[in-house]
């Protein structure tokens, strides 16, 4: 694949990468729009755990189908250029569709909007890796450029919290929606304007040979026993209940939990993070594949099975989250990293991008599934009590250790940056 120059210093790059995940954080479902999006399909729609679950799944979709993303930018040029002037595109069409968004309180072209923020935002971010992945090799400043990545991204995810629980306190359920909606506008707009200014490419032409000989090696790539056995861990690890809706809707209508606090226990989450990606690079990365999964699934099963502290309202229940949303951010984050390297250790030659974009695209659609499932089974087998949701997600972590003795041949196979 031809490598556009992109006549940029390092330092250039290091701020478009550190807005661009910055922007990412912010513009994702999980961002700034998060917490007042669930307060108003709760208290304005009067929407149920199930409710809200199925109606957001369709964003997810985006973010299911980004290898496609990265095949058109890689072979199809926008006015001549390969990246440039379909990050800006992809951009605008995020910003738009939250300007859109801000305007609007019925439910069928709310989700509308929000699959067009999901594109730009889903597209941005494979465009933007591309950028970091061809700039890196060529300057030799990929584990900067990676580094600047999280921790923008980790920083956005901790400030939106605070922000996002902050907005769905001060303002009522569809202005909540509005304002956040409204600022989270500017993430976008920020990206559009950082790669006009600061990505150059030489002109480029559709390479179809090339395309051809991409697609042969694609094939082959998707017959390795090596990669199947990532993908059926990837799976089995995302089969587990989701609670992440169920436990908001546990925490305002079982424990009280005001929306600056839940804002607050989900920055504390996203500050736990940062801290399990820091142990992760210190001590984790240090041990095998197989030494980290099982780690990674004990921890899993721990965490979940703490939230049993606050599955009642008692006297010390607020005291209590806030530790344990710590830990739970700390292992999660170990657990995400453990699932990323290993899906890069089975990356073949000559189609690491593609098949690695492909991995998460299978850990993206499992995982929505399973916060369907979640939703359902707290809804209406659970009855609202989220003791027994934790349980099953819980136990179904376990699973996983089935799969751990075949992952010993991924330890045969040089890793991959992810």
């Amino acid at each position: 694949m031809p490598v556009p120059d992109v006549r940029t210093s390092p330092r250039r790059l290091i701020f478009l990468f550190g807005l661009a995940y910055f922007a990412q954080g912010m513009g994702q479902a999980g961002g700034l729009i998060s917490q007042p999006l669930s307060y108003y399909l709760k208290q304005g729609l009067g929407f149920n755990a199930a409710e809200v679950a199925d109606y957001l799944a369709i964003l997810t979709l985006p973010w299911i189908i980004k290898p496609v993303y990265g095949l058109v930018s890689d072979f199809v040029p926008l006015f001549g250029y390969r990246r440039k002037t379909w990050l800006m595109l992809v951009n605008f069409t995020a910003a738009a569709g939250f300007l859109w968004l801000s305007g609007l309180t019925e439910v069928g072209t709310i989700i509308v909007a929000l699959t067009l923020t999901a594109f730009g935002t889903a597209a941005s971010d494979v465009i933007v890796d591309a950028l970091m992945v061809e700039n890196g090799e060529r300057t030799g400043q990929t584990a900067r450029f990676q580094g600047v990545q999280w921790m923008w991204f980790k920083l956005a995810a901790i400030i939106t919290a605070l922000a996002g629980g902050a907005i769905a306190a001060m303002f009522p359920p569809a202005t909540s929606l509005h304002v956040a909606a409204t600022f989270t506008m500017l993430a976008p707009i920020a990206v559009l304007t950082a790669s006009y200014l600061l990505v150059h490419e030489e002109r480029a032409v559709i390479n179809l040979e090339q395309f051809r000989e991409t697609t042969r090696s694609l094939v082959e790539a998707f017959r390795s026993p090596t990669l199947r056995i990532a993908a059926a861990f990837l799976a089995l690890w995302c089969f587990s209940p989701g609670f992440g809706t169920p436990m908001y809707y546990h925490m305002v209508d079982t424990l009280g939990f005001d929306q600056k606090f839940i804002g607050q226990l989900a920055a504390l989450t996203a500050a736990g993070g940062v801290a399990g990606a820091w142990l992760f690079a210190r001590v984790f990365s240090r041990h095998t594949v197989t030494w980290r999964a099982v780690f990674s699934i004990v921890v899993a099963f721990l965490g979940i099975l703490a939230y049993l502290g606050i599955a009642q309202p008692h006297a010390y229940t607020a005291t209590i989250a806030i530790p344990l949303n710590v830990a739970f951010g700390l292992t999660a984050q170990i657990g995400t990293l453990t699932i990323l390297t290993l899906a890069a250790s089975a990356c073949p030659p000559r189609a690491e991008g593609f098949v690695f974009a492909a991995l998460m695209s299978l850990y993206n659609g499992v995982e929505q599934l399973s916060a369907i499932a979640g939703a359902r089974l707290y809804q209406h087998v659970f009855d609202r009590q989220i003791a027994p949701l934790l349980w099953a997600a819980a136990l179904c972590f376990l699973l996983c250790l089935a799969l751990v003795p075949a992952l010993k041949r991924l330890e045969k196979t040089p890793a991959r940056p992810s």
